[in-house]
Order: C-alpha cells, then sequence, then structure tokens
C-alpha cells in the first residue's frame, strides 16, 4: 500500500507526523471538478461563488459510514469509477432555499425535513453538478438520488467548502479507485530535430593490457581483432545504433548505414 506523509492536529505547538493510505484522486482531476462545480453554483445562484477544495483522502468503511448517515446521497456512474455526491442535510436544504430565492439573510435555517418538491430540486442540482464529474467518471451518467444502502463505501474522498454566497459543503466520494494513469505520450521526432548528439563510428577494434598500451612507442604496429571487411558499427556512448561502411564523402567523413539495430529509432 502506498501511504502520503501527513500531520495532524497541533498539540503544543507541534504537529506530529503520520503515513495515511494515498487517495486515487490526482490533484488536477479535483481541481477540474471543483472548477466545474463552481461555475455550476455561480450559475444556479446567479452569483459569485467561492469555494475550497479539500485535500483528497482515502477512506475506510466506517469513515464513509459516518460521512453518509446525515447527508443526502446522489451517485453518478461512469466508466472508470462512480462517484457520490454528498450533501450534509442542513447544507442541502440551504442551497435549495437559496437557489428558491429564499433565506436571505438568515443565519439559521429551522430543522426540518426538505419537502418533495425541495428533493426533486435536489436531484437535478445534483445532475448539473454531476456534467464536472468528467475528470472522473469518463462517460457518466446523469445523478440520482440513492440511500446509504444503495451504494457502496467510498473508498477516497474530498469536499469542497462554499464560503460564498452562502456557507456550505458538498462532499465527493470515488466508488471504485481510479486506475493509475496512462504514460504520457512520447515526443513526435520533430520535436527532437534541434537536438545534436554526438556518435561515434568504430570499424577496428583491439583488446591491450594497461602495461602493453603504456610501452605503446610511435611507428609501432598493433594488432587489431577485426577482420578486414568487416562491418563497422555507428555507437552512440555504448549503445550500437546500426551497422554499416565508414568511409569519405566529398572530404568529409561519412558512415553508409546497412542496417539499423533492434530498438533504435
Amino acid at each position: 500500500m502506498i501511504a502520503d506523509a501527513s500531520f495532524g492536529q497541533p498539540s503544543s505547538g507541534v504537529r506530529r507526523l503520520r503515513f495515511v493510505p494515498r487517495a486515487s484522486v490526482p490533484l488536477e482531476a479535483a481541481c477540474v471538478v471543483a472548477n466545474g462545480i463552481r461555475e455550476t453554483l455561480r450559475e444556479l445562484l446567479g452569483e459569485h461563488c467561492e469555494l475550497v477544495l479539500g485535500e483528497p483522502a482515502a477512506l475506510g468503511a466506517q469513515a464513509w459510514a459516518q460521512l453518509a448517515r446525515d447527508a443526502l446521497l446522489f451517485l453518478t456512474r461512469g466508466r472508470r469509477t462512480d462517484v457520490v455526491l454528498v450533501l450534509p442535510r442542513a447544507d442541502a436544504r440551504r442551497l435549495v432555499l437559496r437557489a428558491f430565492g429564499e433565506s436571505r439573510g438568515e443565519p439559521e435555517l429551522p430543522e426540518q425535513a426538505c419537502s418533495a418538491l425541495e428533493l426533486h430540486a435536489l436531484e437535478r442540482i445534483a445532475a448539473r453538478c454531476a456534467s464536472a464529474f468528467g475528470a472522473l467518471c469518463a462517460e457518466c451518467e446523469s445523478a440520482r438520488a440513492v440511500r446509504p444502502h444503495e451504494v457502496p463505501a467510498c473508498t477516497a474522498y474530498f469536499d469542497l467548502r462554499v464560503h460564498a454566497p452562502l456557507p456550505l459543503t458538498l462532499g465527493i466520494g470515488i466508488v471504485r479507485e481510479l486506475p493509475e494513469p496512462s504514460p504520457a505520450g512520447a515526443l513526435s521526432p520533430s520535436a527532437l530535430g534541434s537536438v545534436t548528439v554526438e556518435a561515434r563510428a568504430v570499424f577496428a577494434e583491439g583488446t591491450l593490457d594497461a602495461a602493453r598500451f603504456v610501452k605503446i612507442q610511435p611507428g609501432e604496429v598493433v594488432k587489431l581483432d577485426t577482420k578486414v571487411g568487416a562491418p563497422a558499427s555507428l555507437n552512440i556512448g555504448h549503445r550500437r545504433l546500426a551497422t554499416g561502411v565508414p568511409g569519405v564523402v566529398a572530404s568529409r567523413t561519412a558512415f553508409l548505414v546497412h542496417d539499423v539495430a533492434l530498438g533504435a529509432q
């Protein structure tokens, strides 16, 4: 299991280091979701929306049960994973009343359950928010209201804490761990066109021990192990790129490639 370093709550001015399981939610994907929901709320409420993205965290079954116990849940199914929008009941009613143009300037709302009309409106709001889940789900379906027992425990979670135009928290639960991101695409040959490399043509080789090498004098004949007419090799560092014939063309050294080594481009 891959873990991340985290710091607990400050105690006597010291925050203890601890290791926690790593969430399978890339931070950049969470940012895309947050931006999409912010724009949805801005369009819905007709006011500028300010929110703070919470850091994605891995969840256990007990933690998920605690989050889902007193909240409205809206499930969006997707190809890569399913996403659950978590709305605490008090925040859900505050949101729907603001969408209806009510509760402006009221510090607290009376504790009461949402009506059938309000629940229907919340489901439509959740469906609009679900359009921002593409970075997580891929090929999302429309959101629908579910009860806690109708959805498996989420394995990862992050929250969006809205500060304006009204205070509320929206939670994003990830049902199945997201797969590891695919490797980045390779560079095209044109992108490397201006990069220069030093190639070395080797057409004859021999082996000498150190004692014999230091005694070589000008004019001595050094025996090579390469046979006459054997193909030469074109190398970059210690890697052979091609075999062929070295020579001179128009007073410049050249190398005529006959065969390219396996795996060389």
